[in-house]
């Protein structure tokens, strides 16, 4: 068995003494894991990167087996992510929710464009912080779980959004949360009213965190080993890492 394709890593972690085994984001094939032979050689040590953009050719006898990677760099993105701290925390915490909630070889394309795009270029702390957010967001409408925040779930307005159910996760207008606002999660206005949010509040931005980490403790099954406290400890620490 073999497929070639384009890739993320995620992760790679020492097997042996030569090889490793990495965690891949792939085009059309998903999540994957497989042995790199050789993968400390100095042809492939600046290569077996965590957000690396990998051309992957992938072997085995079986589909069902872990099988053998050979790689090619298509693009590098390593020192670029871990320039800068705050890019580098919200990188690995891309790649810890990868690892623990997607399952293997299960195609997720729209997830995958969206994590080249959270991670690739050069934007403002705010911009970074959105991106993320929206990349969650994301996350959840792969699996399954995605939120309904474009109208009203109780009129069908699309004006003045500025809750979400905690039961449905469907967008609640101003006028129809009446009476219901601390049963509510807010809606921050860059995910509601996307024309009037010019500019990010640090608030805005806290909303965002606490409404996609609601909506991932309640749908996501993680894998075994996975420090559920720890993890969104780290991750909201992310939003003290720079005033904005």
């Amino acid at each position: 068995m073999q497929w070639q394709g384009e890739g993320l890593l995620l992760d790679a972690r020492r097997y042996g003494e030569t090889s490793a085994l990495i965690n891949v984001f792939a085009v059309s094939l998903g999540r994957r894991v497989g042995l790199v032979r050789g993968a400390f050689s100095k042809k492939n040590k600046s290569v077996i990167q965590p957000g690396n953009q990998l051309f992957l050719t992938w072997n085995s006898r079986i589909e069902e087996s872990l099988g053998t990677f050979k790689v090619e760099l298509i693009k590098s993105r390593y020192h670029t992510i871990s320039e800068e701290r705050l890019g580098l925390e919200l990188f690995n915490l891309i790649c810890v929710l990868c690892s623990t909630f997607l399952p293997e070889r299960l195609d997720f394309d729209d997830l995958y464009h969206q994590t080249i795009m959270c991670i690739e270029g050069k934007h403002s702390i705010e911009e970074k912080l959105r991106r993320y957010v929206e990349w969650e967001l994301q996350l959840l409408t792969s699996l399954g779980f995605g939120l309904d925040l474009a109208k009203c779930v109780v009129s069908g307005s699309k004006k003045d959004l500025k809750f979400v159910s905690p039961k449905s996760g469907c967008a609640v207008s101003s006028k129809s949360s009446i009476g219901w606002e601390k049963k509510l999660l807010v809606l921050p206005d860059f995910l509601g009213d996307r024309k009037s949010a010019k500019v990010l509040s640090i608030t805005d931005l806290e909303n965002g965190f606490k409404l996609t980490e609601y909506f991932i403790k309640k749908n996501l099954n993680p894998v075994k080993g996975f420090h559920k406290d720890q993890f969104f400890r780290l991750r909201n620490r992310v939003l003290s890492l720079n005033k904005l």
